[in-house]
């Protein structure tokens, strides 16, 4: 009915609304849509070698994203 997946419904329960955006105005989603493309050309190419490795890889572009990086 309301097209939620279970991870929607998890956050609901955890009091994080939801935010959609306008399918006819999706430039309007660049910043998130630039983060996830500097997410996958930083964290995931090459992978790490294993599952610990590729944890780091992703702690580390965290931290850099978040603390690190220009405003």
């Amino acid at each position: 009915m309301f097209n939620l997946s279970r991870l929607s419904v998890w956050w609901l329960r955890l009091g994080i609304s939801i935010g959609r955006i306008n399918l006819e105005m999706r430039s309007r989603n660049g910043r998130h849509e630039r983060m996830h493309l500097t997410l996958k050309k930083e964290a995931t190419r090459p992978a790490g070698a294993n599952i610990l490795q590729q944890q780091a890889k992703f702690d580390a572009f965290q931290q850099e994203f978040n603390s690190e990086r220009p405003t």
